[in-house]
């Protein structure tokens, strides 16, 4: 069982290395087949072409709520587990004697 879990995160990352690969290598060929330049030839573009900013897109609200929540309530969970711990087992395993 734990071979067999093994192997599929190896492949699993193999395989998203091998794609991440090929993405940075499309990239490459998309950015010099997109580029022209008239200065050599001196003649402008019908419609210039404004280049804007890229801008980075904002978090998903998944990342932005979801995990922060999560991480909340494992930590309220262990806290709540802590002190049912202590009132069930702490506390009775020490008696009082009272002469």
């Amino acid at each position: 069982m734990l071979f067999l879990l093994i192997t599929a995160v190896v492949t699993s990352f193999s395989l998203s290395v091998l794609a991440a690969s090929e993405g940075e290598e499309g990239a490459e060929d998309e950015g010099a087949a997109a580029t022209t330049t008239t200065i050599e030839s001196g003649l402008s573009p019908a419609v210039p072409v404004v280049q804007e900013e890229a801008v980075e897109p904002l978090a998903d609200w998944t990342y932005r709520y979801m995990i922060p929540t999560g991480l909340a309530l494992a930590a309220i969970v262990m806290l709540v587990t802590a002190i049912k711990y202590f009132t069930n087992v702490v506390r009775k395993r020490y008696r009082i004697v009272e002469e």
